[in-house]
């Protein structure tokens, strides 16, 4: 019993440090088809609704450029970031494809992609 408990116990940690770390996202989605690449800057996808979450980490201080490209044939797809408190920074959607943030060094963002009965791809470029 304890070391069932042990076990779980490290697997939810990992899960978290791998999570904290930006190298696995939260998904909570349905769709009949998703394909995911680039830690999740490139995506396909039919049918989906819901959405992904991922921490974003920058190496250092300063100005970054967000592009979002999106080609859908129904549907709905936005990407937010957010800072490390959870309020909203930029938000991009099909008529508003690119902004820019202000990060820093060190601190914790989160990339959020909503998706509403959408069928299409998207491709985000953080420079």
């Amino acid at each position: 019993m304890i070391k069932g408990i042990l076990i779980l116990f490290l697997l939810g940690a990992v899960f978290y440090v791998l999570y904290a770390e930006g190298l696995m996202a939260v998904n909570a989605k349905r769709a009949v088809l998703y394909v995911g690449t680039d830690r999740g800057k490139k995506a396909r996808f039919s049918s989906c609704t819901g959405y992904v979450k991922r921490v974003l980490r920058f190496r250092e201080s300063r100005e970054y450029r967000v592009a979002f490209a999106c080609a859908l044939t129904e549907g709905e797809v936005s990407l937010e970031i957010l800072d490390h408190k959870r309020r909203p920074l930029l938000t991009l959607d099909r008529e508003t494809s690119g902004g820019r943030i202000l990060a820093e060094r060190r601190k914790r963002y989160y990339l959020v992609v909503h998706y509403k009965s959408a069928t299409g791809e998207y491709t985000i470029s953080i420079e």
